[in-house]
Formats: C-alpha cells, sequence, structure tokens
C-alpha cells in the first residue's frame, strides 16, 4: 500500500550521508518530458516525449518520494518524508541549485494561490506548511494526524490523513483551519468535482476490509451522497472534460467513469499501479512493480505506448511544453 512505501522510505535515512552526485545529463530546456521518480533505486527517470527518446537517469542517491516543476518550467523540486530538505535542481543545467530546510516528513507537496506559494503535507508535524517560491515559510497549519493527500478548489486547501476519518480544510486565503467533515476510514487519493460540489475520495481499505468503493461527498455539508464501485483499492484519479479515471492499484485496474459514476470501460494495466496523470491529451500511468509508463488512449483506453523507467516509479511528473 502507497503509505506502507512511504513510511518505508524512513528506511533510508543511513543513506543521506552517502556521497550525492551533484551533476546530471541535463534535460533540453524547451522539450515536453515525462518523469517518474523512481523510490526503489532512488533514481529520477526522463523521456523527452517530443524525440521519443530516453534521456539518462539522474542518480540521486537520496530518498525522494515526490516532487514538482515550479512555474518557471525548469526547477524541479524533489522532497521525501526521510529527507530533511526540500531541494531544487536545474533541469536545463542538470545540478542542484538550492535546498530549503523542511526537516524530515514531507511527503506530499502542492502548487497553490496559483502557483505562487507551496503547500507540504508534513507528517512529523501534522500540519499543511506554506513556503513561497523563493523557499521562505510563511505559515503552518495544524491538520488531522499524517496528512497525505492534497488538493485545492475554491480558494480553500483540502487535506486526506490515511490514519484519520476527518477530512480537513484550510483556507489558503487567511491560512485558518475551516470546519472539517467526517470521511471513511484509511482514505486515499482524491478528485474535486467544483461543477457539481463533489469531492470522490478512494482508499485502501482498513484491517481485513479491502475498499472497493469510491466515496463522493458534498462538499458543501460533507454528506456522502452516494459510492461506486472500483475494485480494488482506488487510490488514484485524474479528469478531462468529458470523464473521470481511475486507477485501483490492488487489482491493477483502470476505470472510465462518467461524472454520474456510470462505468464506461476499464483497463489492466501495470502490475501496482499507483499513479495516474494526463499528458498531451493521453493517460500516463506507472507500473511500480512493472518499472514502466503506459500511454493510453483515453477514449479507446487502448495502450499506444510503454516506457521503461527505473525501479519502483512512485510519482510522475510532467513538463509540457
Amino acid at each position: 500500500m502507497k503509505w506502507i512505501y512511504i513510511i518505508a522510505a524512513t528506511t533510508f535515512t543511513v543513506l543521506l550521508s552517502a556521497c550525492s552526485f551533484e551533476s546530471f545529463e541535463p534535460i533540453p530546456k524547451d522539450s515536453s518530458i515525462i518523469s517518474t521518480i523512481n523510490i526503489k533505486e532512488m533514481t529520477i527517470s526522463f523521456y523527452d516525449m517530443e524525440k521519443d527518446e530516453k534521456l539518462p537517469d539522474w542518480n540521486v542517491d537520496r530518498p525522494y518520494i515526490g516532487g514538482l516543476i515550479l512555474p518557471d518550467k525548469d526547477t524541479i523540486l524533489l522532497y521525501g518524508k526521510a529527507v530533511d530538505t526540500a531541494d531544487l535542481y536545474s533541469l536545463s543545467k542538470g545540478k542542484k541549485i538550492e535546498s530549503w530546510k523542511t526537516g524530515e516528513g514531507i511527503v506530499n507537496a502542492l502548487l497553490v494561490g496559483d502557483g505562487t506559494e507551496i503547500a507540504f503535507a508534513d507528517q512529523e508535524r501534522d500540519s499543511v506548511r506554506f513556503f513561497d517560491i523563493d523557499g521562505t515559510e510563511v505559515d503552518e497549519v495544524k491538520v488531522e494526524k499524517e496528512p497525505l493527500t492534497l488538493l485545492e478548489a475554491e480558494k480553500k486547501l483540502y487535506a486526506i490523513s490515511y490514519s484519520q476519518e476527518m477530512l480537513s480544510i484550510v483556507d489558503l486565503k487567511n491560512k485558518e483551519r475551516l470546519p472539517g467533515f467526517e470521511i471513511h476510514p484509511a482514505a486515499a487519493g482524491a478528485l474535486m468535482s467544483s461543477e457539481k460540489d463533489e469531492l470522490w475520495i478512494g482508499g485502501h481499505g482498513k484491517g481485513t476490509e479491502v475498499e472497493e468503493r469510491i466515496h463522493i461527498y458534498d462538499l458543501n455539508n460533507g454528506t456522502l451522497i452516494k459510492e461506486i464501485s472500483a475494485p480494488v483499492m482506488p487510490v488514484n484519479f485524474t479528469k478531462d472534460e468529458d470523464d473521470i479515471f481511475v486507477l485501483s492499484h490492488g487489482s491493477n485496474m483502470l476505470y472510465k467513469l462518467a461524472e454520474d459514476g456510470t462505468k464506461q470501460g476499464s483497463l489492466k494495466v501495470g502490475a501496482n499501479p499507483f499513479e495516474i496523470d494526463f499528458f498531451a491529451d493521453k493517460l500516463i500511468v506507472a507500473g511500480y512493480d512493472s518499472n514502466e509508463v503506459y500511454i493510453i488512449d483515453p477514449e479507446s483506453l487502448t495502450i499506444e505506448k510503454t516506457l521503461e523507467v527505473g525501479n519502483g516509479p512512485f510519482q510522475i511528473v510532467t513538463r509540457e511544453r
């Protein structure tokens, strides 16, 4: 399960003192890329999608579990629960350019406020911490224990914890915690449907009961509206204008749903897939145990191309030109 892998990443702490490679193969500045954070071997894989070319992996030698590309489209910020800094690398220069002191515990990051701030989910401090693009910490809001999933909508930040049955909501303007609402246990992964004022949340299940359903909540009052079958362990979501796509890593299934939850199709893809996203109007899925990224046509749900990446792709980071 994804949260177990994140916690297990702390076992790599002893490696933090190891010699770190500070220079890597530069990534062409104007290229459209798909990259993966590979946590089994501490590498980052890159594909230049315009040239259809795999670029050399970066052996970062630090237990990063995720990252994001900043608005300049050249800086990639990398973080990890067992890393005490958020590290910034220039893709075009192929080297580390800065580190922000965060302390250990960072398990997720999200650009918020039109890209002017970064929200970090900190499981050591049980909070969401806000940094500006220059690396200055500007605020911190306490949330439920061990926050993991982060979403932004309507100037609010929604934080979901795997271990707590309560959704945390933060006012992004005033950086104040607002009243949340109860959710199902062992929640993980979410999608916001602002048009319908709905929040779709997946999960792993608790104890011997494996999660097989998506729970849809009313954003206005926290009421559970309905549940949709998506076995097994629906943990990640993405959407386009017409459809919602759900990745269930327990069954290696990708489901295509209409906004009312009606199933439009399904596809078995990868081995233990965690990550799904859109890139150039195509779906991309990373298989954690198959060490591959799959390029999928969202209309027909057919795999068009398979890209080999490093061991244990845990998060996908993209840049479209």
